[in-house]
């Protein structure tokens, strides 16, 4: 898979650190939540009881140039099932943003906040460039990032 990050570190890395947190400013564009949602899946299982609908099996959910990968993905609807309110992926979870993407095991994206958060083995690319910690906030908004828990970062002047 291919991974591209433009990524400005605005902190510093304590590589290591089980409190490491590294600020990143992303140059993907910020996220739209009014453009329309496509969710394919090689299975799909809906839980009327629960307000949610549950992809798995090459799971995909795109929004304009967001979209997640993930072995399953379960999308969450408001009380009165007419919008989404959250989107929660397992396994293997591949998520873009634009040019950015992000690997990690799991990922919970709230559409009111256009938050996403990212953990375990999470893991950040560009060319010879990584950033990897255990938990990964991205503000879709303002294009800002966090990364927390034993952050560790490689930088390739070239």
């Amino acid at each position: 898979m291919k991974h591209f990050l433009k990524i400005t570190l605005i902190a510093t890395t304590l590589a290591g650190s089980a409190n490491a947190q590294t600020g990143i400013a992303l140059s993907g564009p910020t996220h739209s939540t009014d453009q329309k949602v496509e969710m394919t899946a090689d299975n799909l299982t809906v839980q009327q009881a629960s307000n949610s609908a549950v992809f798995s099996g090459n799971a995909v959910v795109a929004q304009g140039d967001v979209r997640f990968g993930a072995d399953m993905i379960t999308v969450q609807y408001d009380p009165n099932g007419k919008a989404i309110s959250d989107i929660l992926a397992k396994g293997k979870v591949v998520f873009t943003n634009g040019s950015e993407s992000a690997e990690a095991q799991s990922a919970n994206y709230n559409v009111k906040t256009n938050v996403v958060v990212l953990t375990g083995s999470v893991l950040l690319l560009q060319g010879a460039t990584a950033i990897s910690g255990d938990r990964l906030r991205l503000d879709l908004s303002t294009n800002q990032a966090t990364v927390t828990g034993n952050v560790k970062t490689v930088f390739n002047p070239k």
